[in-house]
């Protein structure tokens, strides 16, 4: 099975970025409402959502909870360079290093594109492996491939 954790796409929500009145500092980095929004499309899922954290120049964080013993702890990063840029990821290490296909991660994985792709606010998502991921070639329509 090939994973593909990371998503390259644009987006119809307004950006967030906040800058100084001398546009010298950012005061809020972009990507704060495409993570709540994500938080809202999973909340929608069945997963329970547990913090945002602003991560200030590599973007945001989204900590959620879920699968199906409600366990399963994951993160999402989100950020924006020219398009956004998010990859999920299991926080456990132990599942990272032993169980990095883990079936819960799978399922997320799988639903959160699915999600994604039936909703217009998300543009031309294409799915990337850790080792695809800015690397110009075209990326998968799907996370998951047998």
């Amino acid at each position: 099975m090939k994973m593909r954790p990371w998503a390259e796409f644009a987006s119809t929500l307004p950006s967030d970025q906040i800058d100084s009145e001398d546009e010298m500092d950012i005061l809020q980095y972009p990507g704060k409402l495409l993570s709540e929004t994500l938080a809202e499309i999973l909340k929608g899922l069945g997963y329970e959502i547990i913090e945002l954290i602003c991560l200030h120049e590599r973007g945001w964080e989204l900590l959620i909870r879920g699968g199906p013993k409600g366990r399963s702890a994951f993160g999402i990063r989100v950020t924006q360079i020219e398009k956004y840029l998010i990859v999920l990821f299991q926080t456990s290490w132990f599942r990272t290093t032993f169980a990095p296909r883990h079936p819960d991660l799978v399922a997320v994985l799988t639903q959160l594109a699915e999600a994604m792709a039936s909703d217009a606010r998300f543009i031309d998502v294409r799915w990337f492996a850790s080792e695809e991921v800015l690397s110009g070639i075209p990326g998968a329509l799907r996370p998951i491939e047998p």
